[in-house]
C-alpha cells in the first residue's frame, strides 16, 4: 500500500504474518516496506562511503579522467543517489472457470495484474513513490499511484502526503485471491492531500480531494475523509481495530461510473417521454452521500481472523443509485478466517470467508458469497493459489435472478 496505508499499516502486516510473501503483500505494501528498508540501509551506506574513500586514496596515481569520474559519482549532486531508489514488481496470471447466474459457463486465462513500482527516500524527511498498473480486460496500462510524503518518525509522529493515492477508507484485507466485496463498494483512488500521524499503536489521518463527481457541476475540493486505527502486539497475539468515514461514497472507483451512467440513462428516459422535468435534470449528482466503515483483525500464532463492514451513511438519490422503488443504501461485509501451515517445507495458508451485500444489486454484486482458498509459496517470492466461490444473487422480488453461481480460480503470483 502507498502512504494511504499508514493509518492501517500494522493491520496490513497481520495478513503478511501468515501468508506466502508473494500472496501476502500488494505492490503498494511492498513500496512502504522498501521505504522502511531505505532507512535501515543507512548504516550500510555509510560503510560503503568509507570504502569508496579508501579506494580513492589508492587511485592517487590514476589518470585525471578516471579521478574526475570518481569525483563526480561521489559528489553531493550525484553521489549514491541511485542507492536510495528501490524498484518492485508484481505479476499475477489467473486461469478461471465461471458459472454465472444466467447464461452459459465461461473460462479464460488472463494477465490479472502487472504492477511496477518505484520508491525513494530522497532525504531524511522526503519519500516518493509511484507505480504503473495493468489488468487485462479491466485496466489499461496507467499510472496507478504517484505521491510524495514528508515524514521523519525519528523527529515527529506527523506525516503529510500529496499525490494520486488510494485514500485510507477501508482495510480490505484478505487471504484469498478475490477482492472482498467491501473493496468492490468502497475503494477510491483520488489525487488527494492527507495529514496524519502514527504514535504508540495509534494512527489516523484526515484527507481532502476534488472527486470525479462534480456535485451540481461544481469543480472544487469538496470531498474529504478521516480514519483512526489502533494496533497492539501482546502475549504472542497481534490485533487491530479501525474505523473510517468518507464524505462522498459515490466517488469510489465502482460507484462513480455507475452513478454517471444511471443519471445519463434517467435523462434519456425523461427526454424520450417528453417530460418537462428533463429541462432541470442534471447528469451531475445533486448531493454527496457519505460512507463509513469499521474493521478488525487478529493474529494468534498461525491463525488469523478478519472482519469488516462498510456502508453508505444514507440513501442515494434514486436517479444516481436505486434499489427497488427507492434510493439504494449499499453496504457490504466480510468475515474471514485463515490458518497458516507448512507443506513439504513451504509456507501455505488456507482460508474460508463469508461475504455479503445489501441493496447493491445495481453494482452487479451478489447478495451472498462463500469462498474457500489455499495458497502456497512454491519458490521465493512466488505463490500458487486456488480459490472456489459460491454466489447467491438477489431475489426476483428485488430485481435479481434468485439463482446461484460459482467460480474456480487458479493464480500464479510472482514478486520481483
Amino acid at each position: 500500500m502507498t502512504q494511504h496505508c499508514l493509518s492501517a499499516g500494522i493491520a496490513l502486516a497481520l495478513t503478511a504474518a501468515v501468508l506466502p510473501q508473494a500472496q501476502a503483500q500488494t505492490l503498494e505494501e511492498r513500496v512502504l516496506r522498501l521505504e522502511r528498508e531505505n532507512r535501515e540501509q543507512a548504516a550500510a551506506l555509510e560503510r560503503q562511503d568509507a570504502t569508496i574513500a579508501e579506494q580513492k586514496q589508492a587511485l592517487e596515481g590514476a589518470p585525471e579522467r578516471l579521478e574526475a569520474v570518481e569525483g563526480a559519482m561521489d559528489s553531493d549532486a550525484g553521489g549514491n543517489w541511485f542507492e536510495n531508489i528501490e524498484i518492485a514488481g508484481l505479476i499475477e496470471v489467473e486461469a478461471a472457470y465461471v458459472d454465472p447466474f444466467e447464461g452459459s459457463s465461461e473460462s479464460d486465462i488472463v494477465l490479472a495484474t502487472f504492477e511496477l513500482g518505484i520508491a525513494s527516500q530522497v532525504t531524511d524527511w522526503v519519500e516518493i513513490g509511484a507505480a504503473l498498473l495493468y489488468e487485462e480486460d479491466d485496466t489499461p496500462l496507467e499510472v496507478d499511484i504517484a505521491y510524495a510524503t514528508i515524514y521523519n518518525p525519528d523527529v515527529s509522529p506527523v506525516y503529510f502526503t500529496a499525490g494520486q493515492v488510494y485514500v485510507p477508507f477501508g482495510a480490505y484485507e484478505t487471504n484469498l485471491v478475490s477482492d472482498p466485496l467491501t473493496l468492490e463498494i468502497g475503494e477510491a483512488r483520488e489525487t488527494a492531500a492527507e495529514l496524519g500521524f502514527i504514535y504508540e499503536g495509534f494512527s489516523g489521518s484526515v484527507y481532502a480531494f476534488n472527486g470525479d463527481n462534480k456535485v451540481d457541476g461544481e469543480n472544487e475540493i469538496g470531498s474529504w475523509g478521516a480514519n483512526l486505527a489502533f494496533s497492539r502486539e501482546q502475549d504472542g497475539m497481534i490485533w487491530t481495530v479501525g474505523a473510517g468515514y468518507i464524505s462522498d461514497l459515490g466517488d469510489s472507483d465502482s460507484l462513480q461510473d455507475g452513478v454517471a451512467d444511471n443519471r445519463e440513462a434517467r435523462l434519456e428516459e425523461l427526454l424520450e417521454a417528453g417530460d418537462p422535468a428533463a429541462d432541470d435534470f442534471s447528469t451531475d449528482p445533486t448531493e454527496r452521500t457519505g460512507g463509513w466503515t469499521v474493521n478488525a483483525a487478529i493474529v494468534l500464532g498461525s491463525f488469523n481472523l478478519i472482519g469488516e463492514y462498510l456502508s453508505a451513511a444514507e440513501e442515494f438519490d434514486d436517479a444516481s443509485l436505486a434499489f427497488g422503488d427507492h434510493g439504494a443504501k449499499p453496504s457490504a461485509w466480510n468475515i474471514e478466517a485463515g490458518f497458516g501451515f507448512e507443506v513439504l517445507g513451504r509456507e501455505s495458508v488456507a482460508a474460508i470467508a463469508y461475504q455479503g451485500t445489501d441493496e447493491a444489486l445495481a453494482l452487479e454484486l451478489p447478495k451472498e458469497r462463500w469462498l474457500v482458498g489455499w495458497s502456497i509459496g512454491i519458490f521465493d517470492n512466488t505463490a500458487l493459489s486456488f480459490e472456489y466461490s459460491y454466489d447467491t444473487d438477489y431475489s426476483e422480488s428485488d430485481g435479481g435472478t434468485g439463482e446461484n453461481g460459482s467460480a474456480f480460480v487458479a493464480q500464479l503470483a510472482v514478486e520481483f
